[in-house]
């Protein structure tokens, strides 16, 4: 929540025809902000053990440089991705595997949509593009 209204502060000082995206996004991060404090205020669920939280986070952590790195080596977008997404949903616990991979394929297909039809932002092209 805080971090949206910082990243809302810094966005309303952009130009007005550059404004309106980041402030949004930053609207947005503040909204869900308080719907999560609201949710966890009203449902108190029980507590995970804090190791459990550790491990998943690492790995996490781990899955995210991988992803960069897969970025910076050239290897595109869209595989990295997929991957990525794939290994989040597996690391928390989704499974089977064939529902872990429909939802991976649908969230990067959702994100490639966004960037390249909504933001026209041209991503990263792998060193094979004729696989992916």
């Amino acid at each position: 929540m805080v971090f949206g209204g910082v990243a809302a502060s810094m966005a309303w000082s952009f130009d007005p025809i550059s404004r309106s995206y980041p402030l949004a996004l930053s609207l947005l991060l503040s909204v869900a902000g308080v719907l999560l404090i609201l949710k966890t205020a009203i449902r108190q669920t029980p507590s995970v053990h804090f190791g459990l939280a550790t491990k998943v986070s690492a790995l996490c952590a781990v899955v995210l440089v991988l992803w960069i790195a897969a970025l910076g080596l050239g290897l595109g977008f869209v595989l990295p991705t997929l991957l990525m997404q794939f290994a989040f949903l597996w690391i928390c616990g989704l499974r089977p595997v064939g529902k872990a991979v429909a939802f991976s394929v649908l969230i990067t297909a959702v994100g490639y949509s966004v960037f390249v039809f909504v933001l026209n932002v041209r991503l990263p092209e792998g060193i094979a593009p004729w696989i992916m």
